[in-house]
């Protein structure tokens, strides 16, 4: 019984070997460039890490733009185009295509994220204010009308959107 048992577990253990050696692809900072806390510039900076580190990559987020790395005991988000893997025998930058060819997995960006690797950091307690979730259509605001002149008409609509953004938009008609 206990043979049995002894193989089972070697022969998991065995199974999650390769998941593991595909979660982290060691990669390398091909410029100076910010670790940030998150998936844009919006984020804290965690550390600069220089031009030629050793970095180790676990995933991108769905666009590939940023991926998640960590530089020693730092973990955080890279900009995709200041980081080389090795892809098919040869360095390479990371882009949308590199990333879903070399199998980079897609890591999401979430609470859980923020709650797992930044407890204890200065900005630790801001959360909302630094995640900005895709929203959804809000309702828009809309004024309108035609106005005319001379020689042409014009008619068009102001949109105030959900964040407070403004965009004109119409078309110019000759009579």
């Amino acid at each position: 019984m206990t043979r049995i048992l002894v193989t089972t577990l070697a022969l998991a253990a065995a199974a999650l070997f390769p998941v593991a050696a595909r979660a982290a692809n060691p990669a390398v900072a091909i410029q100076t460039v910010n670790l940030r806390a998150g998936p844009s510039t919006a984020y804290p900076v965690i550390v600069t890490v220089p031009a030629g580190a050793p970095i180790t990559t676990f995933g991108c987020n769905a666009s590939y733009s940023w991926c998640d790395v960590a530089w020693g005991a730092s973990r955080g988000w890279m900009a995709a185009p200041s980081i080389q893997i090795i892809y098919a025998g040869r360095p390479v930058v990371v882009t949308p295509a590199v990333a879903a060819s070399a199998s980079l997995a897609v890591i999401a960006f979430n609470q859980a994220y923020w709650q797992t690797h930044y407890v204890g950091r200065p900005w630790y307690g801001r959360w909302n204010g630094y995640y900005r979730r895709p929203y959804a259509a809000a309702p828009v605001h809309r004024a309108g009308g035609v106005a005319c002149g001379p020689e042409a008409c014009r008619y068009g609509a102001v949109r105030h959107g959900p964040n407070g953004a403004t965009v004109r938009y119409g078309r110019i008609e000759r009579p």
